[in-house]
Parts: structure tokens; sequence; C-alpha cells
């Protein structure tokens, strides 16, 4: 189970890195086109990331016992909907593209190819350029779903609460390097009504907050000569709401809804020495671009969770589907003591 949660983070940070590896040309667009190529191409990737960290933080509305504890493994299938595989290349401001539509991350090979043209206010003349965009890689992401691996431990505390927590140590691929955390609390309210004690109900609030940093050197793939060039990602995410459960000895039935708070910032960082053609002359000029490219986005939304659990001594298997912006199927084991 640990090498496939290995091998499935791996492959998810390969095609990151690759994606990253050809996104440098997006700076050669003007200061409003390039921010705008950059979150067409990334955010399909960057929301389901952020939809990953909201998942799988319990399986049941009942808390352990004090020091009681699982530790558990599961995988998120985020569903990519086909809108999301593709961005149209009309409403830019200095970009004509020879096709109406160029691939996201989540899209197959590109033959799409940008001619820059904008006005420069610092050179005080037009500059045109041209680039490729660059590939979708669903031969490594899958085009239907990305599978996202977690693993998480929980720990009874006093008061019929539960804290969870969930690591993965940084991992260097491909250049690139990403490591994740995050923390949650659930605290039962059906203590209050006593309807755990006469019924198989239960009912807790749950709150999570998740966080994911990476950084990935473009000095040996970049085919824009410069200094310090790198990309910084932070992706976060926080919730809030409550989960429902009927828990009977071998089986428990849940539900949950949550509102779901991210962010996410991306950054181009360090000096680009860009080639150009001043127009009208078709004269050559290099402009040296520092910091190009710095992004940010949020999302909010409500989740809904619905998932059955098969309760074994010691041992739990369980898969539960969310509805929300990208709708996914979660499917794990955990290891669990009273």
């Amino acid at each position: 189970m640990k090498k496939t949660i290995l091998l499935l983070f791996l492959s998810t940070n390969l095609a990151i890195s690759q994606g990253l590896s050809g996104v440098e040309n997006f700076i050669l667009a003007s200061e409003n086109d390039k921010d705008l190529l950059a979150n067409n191409y990334f955010n399909p990737l960057f929301r389901s990331m952020q939809i990953s960290m909201n998942e799988g933080w319990a399986r049941s509305a009942k808390t352990h016992k004090k020091l009681g504890f699982d530790i558990t493994f599961f995988a998120s299938g985020i569903l990519i909907p086909e809108g999301h595989k593709v961005f149209s290349t009309s409403g830019f401001e200095g970009i004509v593209a020879n096709s109406p539509t160029s691939p996201t991350i989540f899209g197959d090979e590109s033959n799409s190819e940008y001619i820059v043209n904008f006005f420069s206010e610092e050179q005080g003349a037009s500059l045109s350029t041209s680039f490729q965009s660059p590939d979708g890689y669903s031969s490594i992401l899958s085009s239907e779903r990305l599978v996202l691996p977690n693993v998480q431990a929980a720990l009874g505390l006093p008061f019929k609460s539960e804290i969870i927590v969930r690591y993965m140590p940084k991992v260097s691929f491909k250049g690139a390097e990403f490591t994740s955390f995050g923390v949650g609390l659930k605290h039962s309210i059906s203590q209050y009504f006593r309807l755990s004690k006469v019924t198989p109900f239960n009912l807790s609030v749950l709150l999570s907050t998740a966080k994911m940093v990476g950084d990935y050197p473009l000095a040996e793939s970049s085919q824009i000569s410069g200094d310090n060039q790198s990309i910084d990602l932070d992706l976060s995410s926080s919730t809030f709401g409550l989960i429902g459960s009927a828990d009977l000895k071998v089986v428990s039935l849940y539900a949950s809804v949550s509102q779901v708070l991210s962010k996410s910032s991306f950054k181009v960082n360090g000096t680009y020495n860009i080639n150009y053609f001043i127009n009208p002359g078709n004269i050559p000029i290099e402009l040296d671009v520092v910091d190009p490219i710095d992004m940010s986005s949020k999302m909010n939304y409500l989740r809904k969770n619905i998932g059955l659990s098969l309760n074994f001594p010691l041992l739990k298997f369980f898969v539960d589907y969310s509805i929300q912006d990208f709708n996914t199927i979660n499917t794990g084991l955990s290891f669990s003591i009273r």
C-alpha cells in the first residue's frame, strides 16, 4: 500500500514537473495575458490538488476513545470534467492563436502556436514574438481522473474529541520538490443530546486545514536564458462542516456536508532575457524581465459526501463519493484501535 501511494505521488509530480518545464514561454505574452495563460493551463490541476486536500478526513462521526488511534491510507480519484481539458484561445488582449483551443495540463499534445503582439509603454513601441503552447500530459495524468494519495493518523482526545494529522515529507522528483501537511479536529455533538446512547447514530462537527508547497528550478529546462529562475507553488484549503453516521457492528454509513475555502499562489521568479521584435521594422531587441508571474486565486464552495465503511477488528475498508466542483471517489483502509 505504501509503495502504491509513493508511485501515485511520483507520477503526479512527474506530470507537474514536465508541465512546469514549458511554462516559462507564457512570460513572452503581455502583462495581463501571461497570468491568464498560466491560470488557464494550470488551474484544473491546482483545483484538483486542493480538492484532494479536503478528502478523507473522517469515515464516521464517532470519535475515538481517549488515546485510541488509527492510521489511514487512502487515494482520491478526482473526476476531471471535459471542459477542463482545454481552454479557449480567444479573449487575450495581445495573442492570436492558430487554434480555437489549447490543452490544459490534463489535455493532449498541443498544436497551438501563439502570435504575440502588444504595445510596451516602457519601450514606447509594439513588440512581437511567437511560441508554442505547452503540451498536456494526459498520458501521465489520466484524461478522466487524477489519483492523489494521502496518509494520516488520528488520536482520541478528552471530551469526545479527536485530532487528525496528515503529513507528506518533502519529495524531490525531476527537480521539483513538494511537501504537504494538514490538521483536523472532530468533536462529537451527539453527546449533548444523548443520541449515541440510545441509537447507533452519531453526529460531529469537523474542521480541517491543509497546505501544500512546492518549488521547481527552471535553470536546466528553461528555453530562456537568465538567472535564479524558479517556480513557487503554495496551495491551502480549509473546511468546516458536519458529519453524521450510523455505526453498526460491521458497517458504518456516513454522510457529511462542509463549506470549503481554498487559496492558491503561483509565482515564476528570476530574471529572463526575452527576445522580441520592434514593429514596424521587425527590429530585434532583448529585454530583461524580473519575477514575471505572480498570480493567486480563491475557491469557495459546498462539499457533500456519502460513504460506506466495513469494520473488522483493527481494520476498516471504506469507499465514499464527494459532490463538489470536481466530483471525487475516495477509497482506502484504516488500522484502528479503540
